[in-house]
């Protein structure tokens, strides 16, 4: 039996194509949701059936926002009861959470394989991006199988002696594909800039991003910035410093609704990883507040400048209109079906 797990928003963006390859193909399998973002699940749990098995109790109320250790504690002991109970084949994860890791680590000490999606993205940082750089290095080594996004994620997997690695695209493109056919998002420019800022390791300079977004807008009032805000208390406590006129700060926004906004954007602001993927797939320029990304591609394509807390000195950059462009660097749409394929013996 097949287990696809997940535990926050962006792992049921990019784990729902693979579910719905299995069941296109009629393949048994289950789902888990482990409950690490109850905040920020409700509005994609519908992209994949009501799950099979679900650790949220264990988040609820006063336990909502854990320490990392107090999320990965509870994860384990949950995940050991379920591998105790419940007869798997593999556990398939995804990217670099504490679900990914907690997971795959009590998979390894159960027996039980391991399938990691979206295997070797590596900045050789352990504090940039922290703690998911750890988390995936760790899944990498214990993988049975590496399910790698890109060429250069495949050549870092094989350079650490990672076990029977895939290239087979990112399944962020298979998402944001289906989007694309079923709310039939087209490519625009607007003046509108969507920001989004979260990361831990920002925590400690939110304070100063923000005010730079601050001067920002009042400096290029022709442009409507858009915040949808984490709903972290650490990015919450600073929304107060943003008065301008041509800055909303919105709640969080479902990913149907994100998507439109990218795709009408003149370009982006964020710290987030999966922005940088999602702006290419409608070849849009984005501004990467952060010191080092694990997404080259989308830098080395010209459409991602790395800023920092620096996000001022890249506008004029941002604000150039951008090539041609109808194909991400993060694959071609298919990387469910070929993951599927491995997963069930089709391909060796």
């Amino acid at each position: 039996m097949i287990l696809i797990a997940f535990g926050t928003r962006p792992e049921i963006i990019k784990l729902f194509p693979v579910v719905l390859a299995l069941q296109q193909r009629g393949i048994p399998h289950r789902t888990l949701f482990t409950g690490q973002q109850t905040d920020l699940y409700e509005d994609v749990k519908d992209l994949v059936p009501p799950p099979d098995f679900s650790f949220a109790e264990a988040f609820a109320g006063v336990q909502k926002h854990n320490s990392l250790g107090g999320s990965y504690v509870k994860i384990c002991e949950a995940a050991e009861a379920l591998y105790a109970r419940v007869r798997l084949d593999t556990v398939v994860v995804q990217g670099d959470t504490t679900t990914a890791w907690a997971l795959a680590q009590m998979a390894f000490y159960n027996g039980v394989r391991v399938a990691h999606v979206e295997a070797g993205l590596r900045t050789f940082d352990l504090m940039n991006p922290y703690p998911e750089e750890l988390n995936r290095t760790l899944i990498s080594q214990i993988a049975d199988y590496n399910f790698a996004p890109t060429r250069q994620a495949f050549e870092t997997l094989a350079k650490t002696g990672a076990r029977n690695i895939h290239l087979v695209g990112n399944t962020i493109v298979d998402a944001v594909d289906y989007f694309k056919k079923t709310l039939r998002l087209e490519t625009q420019t607007t003046p509108l800039v969507p920001v989004t800022l979260h990361r831990r390791e920002n925590h400690a300079i939110m304070k100063d991003l923000f005010q730079e977004l601050e001067t920002i807008a009042a400096r290029n009032e022709d442009l409507e910035f858009v915040l949808p805000i984490h709903p972290n208390p650490n990015v919450q406590k600073h929304r107060q410093l943003l008065h301008a006129k041509n800055i909303r700060v919105i709640d969080p926004v479902g990913y149907p609704d994100m998507l439109r906004m990218i795709s009408r954007a003149a370009f982006l602001i964020t710290d987030s990883g999966g922005i940088q993927e999602e702006a290419t797939c409608f070849n849009k320029k984005v501004i990467i507040a952060r010191e080092k990304t694990e997404r080259p591609e989308v830098v080395e394509i010209g459409l991602g400048r790395l800023a920092g807390r620096s996000l001022e000195r890249e506008i004029a950059w941002a604000r150039i209109p951008p090539g041609d462009s109808d194909a991400s660097p993060y694959g071609d749409g298919h990387a469910a079906e070929r993951i599927v394929d491995v997963l069930v013996g089709l391909t060796a």
